[in-house]
C-alpha cells in the first residue's frame, strides 16, 4: 500500500467515525454495533469509496449512547466489581479513555488484554473483534504512541464493551492435548439443536454450555504445537470447515472464525507472555459458539478450478451485498486466505455471501 492510499484509507476510517460519533454499543434489545468494524473492513477489502453511504444507511438502526452513571472504582482490583455490567458501558469507556489519554495505546492493552481475556466471548465476542479492528486502524495511521483522539476514542469504546459484557466460559483450556484444532472440534460436544436457549441473543444460547457434559474436556483435547500466530490460523481454517457445513446458524458461527482472526491481529502489539492466553481464550471461545451452534459434522469437499470464487470477485461481492456480518467475515477470510492458501476460507466466504441476506 502507498503511504497516499494509507493516508487515504486512514481519512475514509476518521470520517466513518465521524459519521458514527454518539452512537451506542448495541441497539434492538442485543444487537452489537458493527459500524466501526465494517468500516475498518470494508476499507481492508479495497471498497473504501463504498464506507460513506455503507455507514449512513447503518446509522439509522442505532441507538444513541448510554451516558456515564459513576466512575469505575481503581483501587485494589475493585473494577472487577464493574465486570460484566453492561449497565456500566459508558462509565467503562470514560474509564479506557482516561487511561489511553494518559499512557502509550500500547501499555493499555498490555495491561488490561490478560485481564478481559478470561470473559473474551463477551457480547458474542465483539468486544475482543471490536478491540481489534481498532488497533488495526491505529496500526494503518502509523502506530504513533498517542493516536488521534478519535482513534483513541474507539480503541476505549471496544475495551469498554468487552468489559462490560464480559462473561467467562466453563473450563481452562491448557492446550496440552493430543489432537489438532480441527480433530477436537470435530469431537467436541454440542448442544441439542431443539434445547431452549437461556436467555436472548447468541450468548443466550451459549450459556447452555454451563450444563453440556464433557465441553470442557472436549475444549481441552485441543494440543498447540507451533506459535500462536499460527495456531491461531489453525482455529480458522477449522471455523471455516465447520461454518461451510453449517450454514443455517450462519450469523453465530461466523464469530467462531472473525473471533481468533480478530486476536490474531493484535498479537505483534502484545508481550510474547500474553500470546499463549490469547491462544487459550480465541480457542475457548470459538469452540463455545461451534458447540452452542453446529450441529452437522460432516464437512462437504470445496469447489475446484474455475468453480471457486477468487478473492477479489468475493471482496466485491461482499461489498455489494451490504450485510455487516458478510462484510467482516469475508475480511476476516480473505486477510487468512493470504497467510495460508486454504479453499475453505474462500468457500467460507461465498457461503456466507449465499446464507445471510443482503442489506
Amino acid at each position: 500500500m502507498t503511504d497516499e492510499a494509507g493516508s487515504r484509507d486512514t481519512a475514509t476510517f476518521h470520517d466513518a467515525l465521524e459519521r458514527l460519533a454518539g452512537t451506542g454499543f448495541e441497539f434492538e434489545g442485543y444487537l452489537s454495533n458493527h459500524g466501526p468494524m465494517a468500516s475498518d473492513a470494508l476499507i481492508e477489502l479495497g471498497a473504501r469509496d463504498a464506507v460513506p453511504g455503507w455507514v449512513d444507511r447503518y446509522r439509522r438502526r442505532l441507538d444513541a449512547a448510554p451516558d456515564p452513571s459513576s466512575p469505575i472504582p481503581t483501587r485494589d482490583g475493585a473494577w472487577r466489581e464493574a465486570l460484566g455490567d453492561y449497565g456500566r458501558v459508558a462509565d467503562w469507556t470514560t474509564f479506557f479513555a482516561r487511561a489511553l489519554d494518559e499512557a502509550p495505546w500500547t501499555d493499555v492493552l498490555a495491561q488490561w488484554w490478560p485481564r478481559l481475556l478470561p470473559g473474551l466471548v463477551a457480547a458474542a465476542t465483539h468486544g475482543v473483534i471490536r478491540t481489534a479492528h481498532a488497533v488495526r486502524a491505529i496500526d494503518r495511521s502509523g502506530a504513533p504512541p498517542s493516536p488521534g483522539a478519535d482513534l483513541r476514542g474507539e480503541l476505549a469504546q471496544g475495551l469498554a464493551y468487552w468489559a462490560a459484557r464480559y462473561h467467562e466460559l466453563p473450563g481452562t483450556p491448557a492446550l496440552r492435548g493430543t489432537r489438532t484444532a480441527g480433530e477436537a472440534l470435530d469431537r467436541l460436544p454440542r448442544l441439542d439443536p431443539d434445547a431452549p436457549a437461556a436467555g436472548p441473543g447468541i450468548l443466550g444460547r451459549v450459556a447452555g454450555l454451563e450444563s453440556l457434559s464433557g465441553f470442557a474436556g472436549g475444549v481441552d483435547e485441543y494440543g498447540a504445537r507451533t506459535g500462536a500466530g499460527e495456531e491461531l490460523g489453525e482455529v480458522t481454517a477449522a471455523a471455516a470447515r465447520v461454518f461451510v457445513a453449517n450454514p443455517g446458524p450462519a450469523i453465530p458461527l461466523i464469530h467462531s472464525l472473525t473471533a481468533p482472526a480478530a486476536v490474531k491481529l493484535v498479537l505483534p502489539h502484545l508481550p510474547a507472555e500474553q500470546h499463549r492466553p490469547s491462544l487459550a481464550a480465541a480457542w475457548q471461545a470459538s469452540a463455545a459458539l461451534i458447540g452452542a451452534f453446529a450441529v452437522e459434522r460432516s464437512i462437504p469437499a470445496p469447489p475446484s478450478g474455475d468453480r471457486q470464487r477468487s478473492p477479489e470477485e468475493l471482496a466485491a461481492r461482499a461489498a455489494d451485498h451490504g450485510d455487516e456480518h458478510v462484510i467482516k467475515m469475508t475480511e476476516a477470510c480473505l486477510r487468512e486466505y493470504r497467510a495460508n492458501p486454504d479453499p475453505y476460507y474462500l468457500l467460507a466466504s461465498d457461503t456466507a455471501i449465499r446464507a445471510i441476506a443482503p442489506r
